[in-house]
C-alpha cells in the first residue's frame, strides 16, 4: 500500500481564475503564493490549494445538496462574525447546523463560492477521532 502522510493540496475548480481568487483571498482570507495561466495557487492556515482553470461546466452537487464540499476551520469565535461578513458580501449562506455527534462536532455553515462549489467554515470544536 502507499503510506500517505496527509494531503499536500487539494483543487477546486473555477471558470474565471481572476474573478475566483479574489473571492477566495478577499472573502476568505486565503493568501495568493502563484499564478499561472491555468492556476492559482493558495495558502489557507498551514494548508494548500489550488484553484484551477475548468473548461466545463461545474455541477458538484444537485441543487440543495451539499455533500460534495471543502471545509475551512475557523476559531468559535470567529464563526458568527464570519457568517455576517459573508451575508453582508452578499454570499447566501445555504445551511447552518451544529454537530453533536459523529467525526466532526461543531458549528458549520455551507455556502458556494461564485462558481458554485460548496464551500464549509466550521468552528473547529473537534475535528477527527483519535
Amino acid at each position: 500500500m502507499v503510506k500517505t502522510q496527509g494531503v499536500v493540496h487539494f483543487t477546486i475548480p473555477v471558470a474565471n481564475l481572476e474573478r475566483s481568487s479574489k473571492f477566495y483571498s478577499e472573502l476568505l482570507g486565503m493568501r495568493i503564493l502563484h499564478k499561472t495561466p491555468r492556476m492559482v495557487f493558495l495558502k489557507c492556515g498551514g494548508d494548500y490549494l489550488i484553484l484551477g482553470k475548468s473548461g466545463t461546466p461545474i455541477k458538484p452537487n444537485a441543487e440543495g445538496d451539499t455533500t460534495v464540499h471543502h471545509a475551512f476551520k475557523v476559531a468559535a469565535e470567529d464563526f458568527e462574525p464570519s457568517l455576517e461578513f459573508l451575508k453582508q458580501k452578499g454570499v447566501a449562506i445555504l445551511r447552518v447546523e451544529d454537530r453533536q455527534d459523529g467525526v466532526f462536532l461543531g458549528r458549520m455553515a455551507y455556502f458556494h463560492d461564485l462558481d458554485g462549489n460548496t464551500l464549509e467554515i466550521h468552528d473547529s470544536r473537534k475535528i477527527g477521532v483519535d
